[in-house]
């Protein structure tokens, strides 16, 4: 047990900041604190698979257009093979960009939550919980785009067997 000294001033869990403008807790700096680690962690894993995503898009590209040129192979399937293949390359760059942008905004929120833990300003909370908030506003689009395109694929592929089917093919 400890004995509190009965002349020294009250403590509080609460920090006064700027000059009495709010109050952060110690809860919320060291949960702050405590995420920032992860937080880079998974922004640095973005940056190298958005790296390694492009290249693999650029390489996918290039080895498309080398196939297009070969010789002795079939005419008609060969500007089809290459072009899907071009196509591939393409998603594969537009993932790049995606896995970028979202590490991008990691990083920010990472950025603003060391800000906050020394200087422990109210201004610097709110920055970090807006980079909090446009990582999250990102990933929803992100997941609604993914969601239309999917049903967009669904039903191009079921209208795409109909008409095979139709067709007799």
């Amino acid at each position: 047990m400890s004995v509190q000294d009965a002349f020294a001033a009250p403590r509080s869990a609460v920090r006064d900041v700027n000059g009495g403008t709010g109050a952060i807790t110690d809860t919320v700096i060291n949960a702050l604190k405590k995420t920032r680690p992860w937080v880079l962690f998974l922004a640095i894993l973005g940056f190298i698979g958005a790296a390694l995503t492009l290249l693999v898009g650029i390489a996918v590209v290039i080895s498309s257009m080398m196939m297009g040129n070969l010789e002795g192979m079939d005419a008609e399937i060969a500007p089809f093979g290459s072009g899907m293949m071009i196509g591939v390359g393409v998603l594969y760059a537009v993932m790049a960009v995606i896995y970028f942008l979202s590490a991008l905004y990691l990083l920010r929120y990472a950025g603003a939550i060391k800000r906050l833990s020394s200087s422990l300003s109210v201004a610097d909370l709110e920055a970090a919980l807006e980079q909090q908030a446009s990582f999250w506003k990102l990933i929803g689009i992100l997941v609604l785009i993914s969601i239309v395109l999917t049903v967009v694929m669904l039903l191009a592929g079921l209208g795409g067997a109909l008409f095979m089917g139709a067709a007799g093919l």
